[in-house]
């Protein structure tokens, strides 16, 4: 458990608290390039409590400034987007993406007013079809974007999408880190002949099926905590899977099977109390086909929804990436079905994990929790951020990892072993981000 004081230090994330003040020295992915147009409308955001308006310029560049005017306060999500910049309609007051007022028509032509007028900006960086935003430009100019193996592959070889969850970050952290809960809420009552014989994510569903007590280990790592989540398999072998937490937000859980295609996620807080994941799944050696592609958009993740459980877009920050089910119809559960087939009753991959999630409340009180062997990865990473949040609030230390970028170049891992062989050590090759041969790729 934690003291109520240590669960306050990790959850809250607004400016001037200890754990906002850390997550804003990170790179925060938060939109894809395709979500704002050149001189088109701009998209309401919220990060880390703050109320901003992202766009992107009649010359093609993405800004992301304070929601608010300066001048009385009004909305610029209302903005006329011209002339490079992002003109108030209450006045007509503009400012570029750097958010210095550029010009003042309400005001005398002669006036100087305007050069001294800014809101707040942070600067934004696009790489792998994702917006980035710096917000901790308080502390110093931006590191370099975070060496994440998929920024550097063609859209191509890219699915991704996002999710907005009702709860605090932490929780939805949490629930990635923990393997132990894949036994439960996303099994089937009865393996499928399928499951029964197949291989990949067939094999790695009957392991969970077999052993539902996984033996957990932890590594601290340059870029975070890597996890080992060690099961009894079939003919005497030993299961591992293994989840890569990099600092602060990002989760790479094992993929099933050989094949390379790997995936990744950042749990980025909205506020306290909201949270969106950002996801997506990549192939480092080839393209996605279509016949691919097009069923990885259409099916239940955990960061994808499907078509029919998208709530319609709205104009509130991240609008267009809510969804229908939640705690006011009971995530749709389906009492038969989980007596005949699923544990849970919950249709959706993502609501199996969200219910539960959110039912916790919206900021979980630790205080009351009672952790046990499977809960070691959770705790290793809660130790990891206090430790970070506390050199930084105590000793002006900032964290390592934005100012080494490469310590994020690694993957994850799933791989079969026999008893008694160390996990870490007959993954360390395989974790690594090896150079590709494709041509396709730079």
């Amino acid at each position: 458990m934690l003291s109520a004081s240590d669960n306050e230090l990790l959850t809250r994330v607004g400016a001037g608290t200890p754990m906002g003040s850390l997550l804003r020295h990170y790179w925060i992915p938060f939109l894809f390039s395709w979500e704002i147009e050149a001189g088109g409308a701009p998209s309401r955001v919220r990060l880390l409590g703050e109320d901003l308006v992202a766009f992107r310029d009649t010359h093609g560049v993405a800004g992301l400034v304070a929601e608010r005017c300066a001048h009385r306060g009004a909305s610029l999500y209302f903005g006329r987007n011209e002339d490079g910049g992002l003109a108030c309609i209450y006045h007509g007051w503009r400012y570029d993406t750097s958010g210095r007022c550029t010009e003042m028509p309400s005001e005398p032509d002669d006036s100087q007013f305007k050069d001294k007028v800014r809101i707040v900006s942070y600067p934004c960086e696009e790489r792998g079809g994702i917006v980035w935003t710096f917000m901790g430009t308080a502390y110093g100019p931006p590191p370099p974007l975070p060496a994440l193996e998929w920024l550097d592959l063609p859209e191509s070889h890219v699915v991704a999408a996002k999710r907005v969850q009702p709860s605090n970050w932490l929780q939805a952290l949490e629930g990635e880190i923990d393997q132990s809960h894949v036994s439960f809420v996303h099994s089937r009552l009865a393996l499928s002949e399928e499951t029964r014989e197949g291989a990949g994510r067939a094999f790695a569903d009957r392991i969970k099926k077999l052993d539902k007590h996984p033996r957990f280990e932890v590594v601290e790592t340059p870029s975070g905590i890597c996890i080992g989540a060690g099961r009894r398999a079939e003919h005497g072998m030993e299961y591992w899977r293994v989840t890569q937490h990099l600092m602060p937000f990002h989760i790479m859980t094992g993929p099933y099977g050989e094949d390379p295609m790997r995936n990744w996620r950042a749990w980025v807080p909205i506020d306290d109390t909201n949270v969106f994941v950002i996801g997506l799944s990549f192939h480092p050696l080839r393209p996605f086909t279509g016949e691919e592609r097009e069923r990885m958009e259409a099916r239940s993740g955990v960061w994808t929804v499907s078509p029919e459980m998208r709530a319609p877009a709205t104009s509130a920050p991240f609008g267009a990436w809510r969804v229908l089910p939640g705690l006011d119809n009971d995530f749709f559960q389906d009492r038969d079905l989980q007596k005949s087939e699923l544990y849970s009753g919950i249709t959706e991959f993502w609501a199996q994990d969200s219910a539960p999630q959110i039912t916790m409340g919206p900021i979980f009180d630790r205080t009351k929790e009672h952790l046990g062997t499977s809960d070691r990865g959770i705790i290793a990473v809660r130790r990891k951020l206090t430790a970070r949040v506390r050199a930084l609030a105590e000793r002006g230390e900032r964290p390592p990892e934005p100012s080494a970028p490469d310590v994020y170049r690694v993957r994850s891992d799933a791989l079969l072993l026999r008893p008694g062989e160390a996990w870490f050590e007959a993954s360390a090759e395989r974790r690594k981000v090896v150079a590709d041969s494709n041509p396709d790729c730079p």
